[in-house]
């Protein structure tokens, strides 16, 4: 079976029709193994089921999420990790203004 292509987005730009997406941000909380609080600055966080990845981060660290996003019956968005990246060495200022400039093409 083949997996469909995450779409980049900020937290603020998640849509309820997305399936595969992909976020960076800094983790906010970790709580656990069970599932972390990801901040992209954007505005609202978002909770990252992370049962099923290895997460040798803490908190404050940047990273790239990759996963099928979820809706709870309450409309509360959570991506279920599939990939988790060490984003430590990026520009994420730099990152974000070229998500600005793609958006908006």
């Amino acid at each position: 079976m083949e997996r469909k292509s995450a779409k980049q987005r900020i937290i603020s730009d998640i849509k309820s029709g997305d399936v595969r997406i992909q976020v960076t941000g800094y983790i906010k909380q970790l709580v656990a193994k069970d599932y972390l609080l990801l901040d992209d600055e954007s505005g609202p966080q978002i909770k990252v089921d992370i049962k099923n990845v290895d997460v040798p981060f803490k908190e404050k660290h940047l990273i790239n999420v990759i996963g099928d996003l979820h809706l709870s019956m309450e409309g509360e968005k959570e991506i279920k990790a599939d990939i988790i990246q060490d984003m430590e060495n990026l520009n994420f200022e730099y990152y974000k203004k070229i998500y600005d400039i793609k958006k908006n093409l």
